[in-house]
């Protein structure tokens, strides 16, 4: 990403979002040219493309220790309110991390009202057997579950039948798919129809008129955006929702409305 964004109808002032959902913290092994390095740099990125707020996680936590990642990013956002925390989650089988029924009261009690689950990062089966026990926990107060397998490609493969059985199996558990892309159509449509709590990231839904397809068919409600910064640029995300030919209140709701209330429906 480039250290100046350009300046046009895509950026600035005059084209706000609300809610980015989808960004990370922290050090990184190869950092992108210009990526913001934290928190304070990371706000003059969201400044430079008109973005007000950011739903974040850390990246110590992602590939380092979820618990130290997560106490992390709860320091380092304390003077940032426009950073929303948003923790790593794990089963806790192993013992790396608290009992899931902890690991989500100590979210929630830290201010937090997202979680994010890594699968590719953390080697993850996503086998009801394995998973269970935390989707469970997230459900029960209603915390919105970022899924991030780590796509780079269109054509990687995403874990279609562990989404289908987990909006079914907990239908008060919003599962938000980061960077679903543009070649999934025929198998995400049918999804939509089915699981009425599964919501679509869109940094990486490249489709045309993809935004405004799935908005017209399902409602705004089930789209929020997101950029993927600092490994991504933000342009394409912005561009994309800036010309989506949504009306001014389905912009609104996926620029940030939907984001808002999926973390206030929170039960903490």
């Amino acid at each position: 990403m480039s250290e100046s964004p350009p300046a046009g109808p895509a950026h600035g002032a005059g084209h706000p979002i609300a809610f980015d959902a989808n960004v990370l913290l922290g050090p990184l092994p190869r950092r992108p040219p210009g990526a913001p390095e934290d928190a304070t740099a990371l706000e003059a990125v969201l400044d430079a493309y008109g973005i007000e707020r950011a739903l974040v996680s850390h990246t110590y936590a992602k590939w380092h220790h979820p618990g130290r990642g997560n106490a992390r990013l709860t320091d380092e956002v304390r003077a940032h309110p426009r950073l929303a925390p948003c923790w790593v989650v794990l089963p806790a089988a192993t013992g790396e991390v608290p009992p899931e029924t902890e690991q989500v009261a100590a979210l929630l009690a830290a201010g937090a009202r997202a979680a994010r689950l890594c699968p590719t990062a953390h080697a993850l089966s996503l086998e009801p057997w394995e998973v269970a026990p935390l989707l469970a926990a997230l459900a029960e107060r209603r915390v919105p579950l970022l899924l991030d397998m780590d796509n780079a490609h269109w054509s990687e493969p995403r874990p279609w039948r562990f989404i289908e059985w987990a909006c079914r199996e907990h239908p008060t558990l919003p599962l938000v798919l980061l960077r679903e892309a543009q070649a999934t159509l025929r198998t995400l449509y049918p999804l939509l129809d089915r699981c009425p709590n599964l919501v679509v990231e869109t940094s990486y839904f490249q489709v045309h008129d993809g935004l405004a397809t799935v908005a017209r068919r399902w409602g705004a409600g089930r789209l929020v955006f997101g950029t993927g910064l600092p490994l991504w640029d933000a342009g394409l995300p912005v561009t994309g929702l800036t010309y989506a030919g949504l009306s001014p209140a389905d912009r609104a709701a996926v620029g940030g409305g939907t984001l808002l209330a999926l973390l206030e429906g929170c039960r903490p």
